[in-house]
């Protein structure tokens, strides 16, 4: 039982030595802080690209007629077309297009790579999205994407049709979906602070210096029984 207090004392004695060590350097912690977040903003501000994402969304139906009602039945079966449609939204009949309008600039591997084809949830809606650091270019892609694939999907499935849900655009408002600055400078901020504080108190443990009564008391686990004072020689020779 003794043993069990004497551990809890010995730790809340350690966190009082290190807040003590924090809050006597707490101007460098202060100016390594805001290091830091400057250091965090001004990289990401004007050393890493900004990255876009242009999106459009396509509806998938398995009837041929558009004015057909469509039952739950129905939109069970697109579901499952929708995962159909996302390979061949991706397939070498539509790559091949997109290739030759840029002049075989691009490589079949770079656009199935660089854009994501997918289904939204359990709807019989599919998401063609790409990230880039020319939002014009992405905005193109996606939107030859959206286009090119209409018609293979007709000729490939019976009585499938595909129609724009949302026509291509920029994500957030048109604003870089990368990197956050704000997420950027908190980082940088904290990974200071904790740069700064990691060093301090790493210098502090190791300097086994005595230099107050507290601390005699303290590494000797003995009461103090006196303190022998500065005198200066000055009055030592008088």
């Amino acid at each position: 039982m003794n043993e069990k207090y004497k551990n809890t004392d010995e730790e809340m004695i350690d966190l009082s030595i290190i807040f003590g060590i924090l809050l006597k350097h707490v101007a460098l912690l202060i100016v390594m802080t805001v290091l830091g977040s400057a250091a965090a903003f001004t990289i990401t501000r004007y050393m890493i690209a900004p990255k876009y994402q242009a999106t459009a969304t396509v509806i998938v139906n398995n009837k041929a007629s558009d004015t057909q009602y469509l039952n739950n039945a129905d939109i069970t079966s697109a579901k499952g077309l929708a995962e159909l449609y996302s390979i061949i939204i991706k397939s070498d009949t539509v790559l091949e297009k997109i290739v030759q309008d840029y002049d075989n600039k691009l490589t079949y591997e770079q656009l199935r790579n660089s854009v994501k084809v997918e289904t939204l949830g359990e709807t019989q809606v599919v998401q063609i999205s790409m990230v880039s650091t020319d939002p014009d270019f992405a905005k193109d892609i996606v939107g030859k994407f959206a286009e090119y694939s209409k018609p293979v999907i007709k000729e490939k499935v019976d009585a499938g049709s595909v129609k724009d849900l949302n026509a291509v655009a920029l994500s957030n408002n048109g604003n870089p979906i990368s990197p956050s600055r704000m997420k950027n400078t908190v980082a940088g901020g904290l990974f200071g602070f904790v740069l700064a504080a990691g060093l301090v108190i790493l210098k502090e443990l190791l300097n086994t210096t005595l230099k107050t009564e507290a601390d005699v008391t303290r590494a000797l686990n003995v009461p103090l029984l006196g303190v022998i004072p500065m005198v200066d020689r000055k009055e030592f020779r008088s």
